[in-house]
């Protein structure tokens, strides 16, 4: 099912005029710039940088939140890591949904590699010291894989999602429809797995997937998108949650159900022009908690764009709220 989702992504991404290698980099008011699977947002200096769905993995940068640049591609036109060839059949070049994450004095940038109509996905990683391409330093080389996925049985190797914990430790969910949501702690180190992978969400082909791992207090929150992507106007995705005092689980919602038995409980779904809300990642800034979505524009044909919602607690459960304060 997924693939057949993912073909309508690449197909929608390309109508809607994700930026490309020959249109190059170029300033867009407000977050009305067409993008899809927002990283988590990171802060360098006194400039904002989040990555995003594209090829060779869309890269956009923003002096306050507001006005946005689009900058050059992580990855130069016609290249990729050469190993993505021999595990990822008939790529192309089209990234999905990366994430990054500051570690041992370097941004880590963890991104998807897939092939359409079949399981056969990939997540790598790339390393910068710095995310700034006018910077004598820049520079981004790949680590090589993080993890892969060949039948359908397997957690998709797509939609990596990385988070600190208060001790320094990190931790990696993805997955996305096939076995559901995975989840290991990362080696802080290299970049890559040092535990083995649990199932945390999902599973049975069910659709979840772009999961993110929050902390706050003595929780861990799960944020998982459930629905259909990538459809623009008709998407249906929505954003569940679930807590665990451990960050590999088991996630209960509200009731009490386990996410890996169908539990979750919402926490945004399509309201008036922002349609089918996904891909939760947050910025903690100033005493805020800034969460980061794309949408689908009811009001500009469908285009997905990006959002931002304050994330705020209740009871000991997340809320999104409509605007920032």
């Amino acid at each position: 099912m997924f693939n057949k989702i993912a073909t309508v992504a690449l197909l929608m991404t390309l109508a809607a005029g994700v930026p490309s290698f020959a249109q190059g980099p170029g300033p867009t008011s407000g977050t009305g710039i067409t993008t899809h699977d927002p990283s988590t947002i990171q802060k360098e200096n006194s400039k904002y940088w989040y990555f995003a769905t594209g090829n060779g993995i869309q890269a956009v940068s923003s002096p306050d939140l507001k006005t946005w640049n689009v900058e050059k591609s992580i990855f130069e036109r016609g290249t990729w890591p050469k190993w993505i060839d021999s595990t990822v059949t008939n790529f192309k070049g089209h990234f999905w949904a990366p994430d990054c994450i500051r570690m041992n004095g370097k941004y880590y940038l963890y991104y998807s590699c897939s092939s359409f109509g079949a399981p056969t996905s990939a997540i790598g990683v790339a390393t910068s010291p710095t995310l700034d391409p006018q910077s004598p330093t820049y520079k981004w080389e790949d680590q090589g894989m993080v993890v892969k996925s060949k039948v359908r049985a397997d957690f998709n190797a797509i939609d990596p999602g990385l988070m600190r914990d208060t001790d320094g430790r990190v931790y990696f969910v993805y997955g996305s429809f096939h076995g559901g949501i995975g989840a290991a702690e990362v080696d802080t180190t290299t970049g890559k797995l040092k535990t083995d992978i649990k199932r945390v969400a999902g599973g049975r082909e069910s659709d979840w997937e772009a999961a993110t791992l929050v902390k706050e207090g003595k929780y861990y929150y799960l944020f998982v998108n459930n629905g259909l992507c990538c459809k623009g106007l008709n998407s249906t995705y929505y954003i569940v949650v679930g807590r665990s005092e451990n960050p590999m689980g088991p996630f209960l919602d509200q009731t009490g159900r386990d996410l890996t038995a169908g539990g979750g409980t919402i926490v945004l779904r399509t309201d008036g022009r922002y349609i089918g809300p996904g891909h939760v990642g947050l910025l903690r800034e100033g005493g805020r908690n800034i969460v980061s979505i794309h949408y689908y524009d009811a009001e500009d044909k469908g285009r997905s764009k990006l959002a931002f919602r304050e994330l705020s607690f209740r009871k000991g459960w997340p809320v999104l709220e409509e605007k920032l304060k």
